[in-house]
């Protein structure tokens, strides 16, 4: 499954939406769930799914989907 993919599904089943409400420039706040706390989930979520960990500086830049996705992308590399 593409990076971009698996992290829409982390986010729409993390925020209990359906994956179409989710795109590369959904953000914190977009859906009720993902304040702080579900963005740290999501980003707990990301971290289980792909094995890799992010420092909390790093939580704090990744502000979309599309970030998310491109600072997976660096960790895999």
């Amino acid at each position: 499954m593409e990076t971009l993919e698996k992290v829409i599904e982390i986010v729409a089943t993390t925020c209990e939406v359906d994956k179409s409400e989710v795109s590369g420039d959904s953000t914190v706040g977009d859906f009720p769930a993902w304040d702080s706390m579900g963005h740290l989930s999501i980003l707990s979520n990301v971290e289980e799914a792909f094995d890799i960990s992010f420092e909390p500086e790093e939580m704090m830049e990744l502000e979309d989907v599309n970030d998310i996705v491109k600072a997976v992308e660096e960790k895999l590399a």
